[in-house]
């Protein structure tokens, strides 16, 4: 935990003195957990928040991370959006043609989850009918929106670039037996290979933070076989910290670069 003069439990009761705090702060330091409403009462009234989640909770989930692609001009792999389920059946009285589908394979992302959920390798329809039961699902919950992505065959890895403030750190997360590489789904972290292309990541993730403000998340990207162009495929905000070396390792990283952002 970093120390400050006050500490505020993120879910605990916000009343008047916690804004008077919030207002004479020098600096209000933020769990990644932190709501998206704690987080723009923050920024609101301190000049000094530390991590920049601006663009976290303006274009939120998966989809988010598909705007800021398109926005930025980031090469990713072919993406459409659907805001509804119904966008995708073609289904709503006002739609004159059901959107045509790209061939299976593909993926489809939900705008949530992490760690590998909300994600279904879609090769044909059995797999799309229970993918979309699942996506209505989370629509009666209020949860809407969801990506469709072209499948790159033959992945047997992709790599992980992590910034917290000015460290950044990469690493592959390798699965040779399944779709998924995150580690909570099975994938080994190789810290070794290819250091070229790894370089290529970390240059490829400082430049985008750079134009964005964007100071704490772990960046996903593949490489076709044969390019060295790296294919932006997500933004995660909330991270694992093994391939880091753990918690012990991802706190002594966070604390040093508050340290010195909060001296810059």
């Amino acid at each position: 935990m970093i120390k400050g003069d006050i500490f505020y439990w993120e879910r605990g009761i916000w009343d008047e003195d916690m804004i008077h705090n919030l207002t004479t702060a020098r600096a209000i330091i933020l769990p990644q957990t932190v709501s998206k409403e704690l987080y723009f009462l923050c920024r609101t009234l301190c000049a000094n928040v530390f991590p920049n989640y601006d663009l976290r909770f303006k274009w939120e989930g998966k989809v988010g991370d598909s705007l800021l692609f398109w926005s930025f001009g980031i090469p990713h792999p072919r993406t459409w959006i659907f805001p509804r389920v119904e966008t995708m059946l073609g289904d709503h009285p006002e739609m004159c043609h059901c959107p045509r589908l790209p061939d299976y394979p593909f993926v489809i992302k939900g705008t949530g989850g992490g760690e590998g959920s909300q994600i279904w390798l879609i090769r044909n329809d059995r797999d799309l009918e229970q993918a979309t039961e699942i996506l209505k699902h989370f629509e009666i919950q209020g949860l809407f929106g969801f990506v469709l992505q072209e499948f790159i065959p033959n992945l047997q890895r992709d790599l992980r670039v992590v910034i917290i403030g000015n460290h950044i750190q990469s690493y592959w997360r390798c699965n040779t037996s399944g779709f998924l590489h995150n580690i909570a789904k099975g994938g080994q972290i190789d810290s070794l290979s290819d250091p070229e292309l790894q370089a290529i990541g970390r240059k490829a993730v400082r430049e985008l933070c750079t134009h964005t403000g964007i100071n704490m998340a772990g960046f996903d990207f593949v490489f076709l076989e044969g390019s060295n162009i790296p294919l932006f495929i997500e933004i995660n905000y909330t991270f694992g910290r093994t391939g880091l070396g753990g918690s012990d390792a991802f706190y002594g990283l966070l604390e040093n670069e508050i340290n010195q952002w909060l001296e810059a």
